[in-house]
């Protein structure tokens, strides 16, 4: 098994040079995607969200973290995954899962609409 090259590539990444353009609409491309992004995205608890930050001049990587069922049914623990964001034709991927020691001094703002029933309008309670 080779090793991964992603985390070299992140702590590359800071030097590309250039302008930065406008950021994508991270929290729009991580929700269109959670199917494919989890193996169980309607488990989601505790979702937050950092803002995406650029990568290598041609990607962008936003940290997610969440509390999300595994395989085996049981939670994981909330834990900090650094997703990456191409243009538009690729669809997002998770590169780095247990990524705290990037993720952690990011600041990090609610994100309850990943989370399963927030998207759905309240229903009136019956007395």
């Amino acid at each position: 098994m080779r090793p991964s090259l992603w985390p070299l590539l992140l702590i590359l990444g800071a030097c590309a040079a250039g302008p930065d353009p406008a950021p994508p609409d991270a929290r729009a491309i991580v929700l269109a995607n959670k199917n494919k992004l989890w193996k169980d995205p309607d488990s989601i608890k505790n979702a937050s969200i950092a803002a995406p930050q650029r990568h290598l001049g041609f990607m962008w990587h936003v940290c997610v973290r969440l509390n999300v069922k595994n395989s085996f049914g049981g939670y994981t623990g909330e834990r900090d995954s650094i997703i990456g964001i191409y243009d538009s034709a690729s669809p997002p991927e998770i590169l780095i899962e247990g990524a705290a020691s990037f993720c952690d001094p990011l600041p990090h703002v609610p994100f309850p609409e990943l989370e399963p029933g927030r998207d759905l309008p309240q229903r009136p309670k019956r007395g």
